[in-house]
């Protein structure tokens, strides 16, 4: 989301919950794409030089409907962490673990450890790539082999999966043997398509990408400058951490909270602060298990391009896996402050919250279902 708001700063129209239906042709060259507006159902037409697909793994079923043939399929991966409290797991430091199959993290990540993550084919609905017993249960005894005291179930504060899209050309290998590179394909003039890689690689494939989608342009232009371009935020962060009891002071809020919200927002930490200035009320917190103040809430609708309860828990502040409840607790009050800024009727605000009530119980059943091993009689 930060990357596409530097985007944006640069030029770029950034659009969320829009679905691309497929693209469109003139001859064989690709021309732009048609687009589908998730909450009116509108279909846009949007003409570009060149179209760049960056799909993930939903690149194979938008390959189908185009009806252009890859240079490659997606293998999709799922991978799961686990959330638990900084007091699970003694420790003053990360630890990287060989397993069997993969590697396993266990990441220090403020007031909390993350612990993961499996590699596991995936053939279910992409759309919901929910943890199951069997994935958790992996990480709490691949993590247990070197952890004294033993973490348990009962410590497990969120559960999150996600899919990697892997490129592949043998179906039939596992996808822990599978190559984490990018590959760049141009199956058709005025189309270029991206898959594989890792977030940690995504400017190398950026600049691999439109290098090869700027020929079609057919003029010169000027050589990728990703390497050096700041994400929004970075630029003065340092300087308002040197401020930060300076900074609580004046807007009347802990130190904790205000290097919270610089290690969330960067420089961008003003736009919360004006938020504060216009409703005072927004400085307090969204919850008592968390260090979110409800500015942040309204702050992803008006900033951050969030159009749902979902988007605002799981997309823009990631309290779905903070807190112990997944979030349950704060979704009626989440939307009741994101209701007047997406102009949002009573109905409105009680179908999203009422939809993302409905998917935490799906991801709260898979972690119940993890049941701790029984100890071991002696006779």
């Amino acid at each position: 989301m930060m990357i596409a708001r530097t985007a944006a700063k640069h030029g770029a129209v950034i659009a969320t919950g829009v679905r691309c239906q497929t693209i469109i042709k003139e001859g064989k060259r690709v021309v732009g794409a048609s687009v589908k507006v998730n909450e009116t159902n509108e279909v846009i037409n949007v003409k570009a030089k060149t179209t760049v697909m960056a799909a993930g793994v939903w690149t194979d079923p938008l390959y189908d409907v185009m009806g252009l043939k890859p240079g490659y399929r997606v293998r999709m991966s799922k991978g799961v962490h686990i959330v638990l409290p900084k007091s699970a797991i003694k420790s003053e430091s990360g630890i990287i673990l060989k397993t069997p199959v993969s590697v396993l993290f266990i990441i220090p990540w403020g007031n909390r450890w993350i612990v993961g993550t499996t590699d596991t084919d995936f053939v279910d609905d992409r759309n919901e790539p929910l943890a199951n017993a069997d994935d958790v249960q992996y990480i709490i005894d691949q993590a247990n082999r070197v952890l004294d005291p033993k973490i348990k179930v009962e410590d497990v504060l969120g559960v999150f999966a996600g899919l990697r899209p892997l490129v592949s050309t043998t179906p039939d290998s596992p996808t822990t043997k599978l190559s984490r590179e990018h590959v760049v394909d141009r199956p058709a003039p005025g189309f270029v398509s991206i898959a594989g890689g890792k977030y940690t690689t995504y400017r190398v494939m950026a600049q691999d990408a439109v290098d090869v989608a700027v020929s079609d342009l057919r003029r010169i232009v000027p050589e990728s400058c990703t390497a050096t371009l700041p994400i929004v935020g970075a630029d003065g962060y340092q300087v308002l951490k040197n401020k930060v009891e300076t900074l609580a002071e004046e807007y009347r809020l802990s130190n904790e909270t205000v290097t919270h919200l610089l290690e969330r927002y960067g420089s961008l930490i003003e736009d919360i602060f004006e938020l504060i200035i216009e409703d005072p009320q927004l400085r307090t917190p969204i919850s008592s298990q968390a260090l979110n103040i409800k500015a942040e809430i309204v702050y992803a609708a008006t900033h951050e391009g969030a159009r749902s309860v979902d988007d605002v828990i799981s997309r823009r502040t990631r309290l779905s896996f903070e807190l112990g409840d997944h979030g349950a607790s704060i979704a009626q009050e989440v939307g009741s402050l994101i209701a007047p800024v997406l102009g949002w009727s009573a109905s409105d605000q009680k179908k999203s919250v009422n939809l993302y009530l409905d998917q935490i119980s799906r991801e709260v059943a898979a972690l119940k279902a993890v049941k701790p091993k029984a100890k071991s009689k002696v006779s």
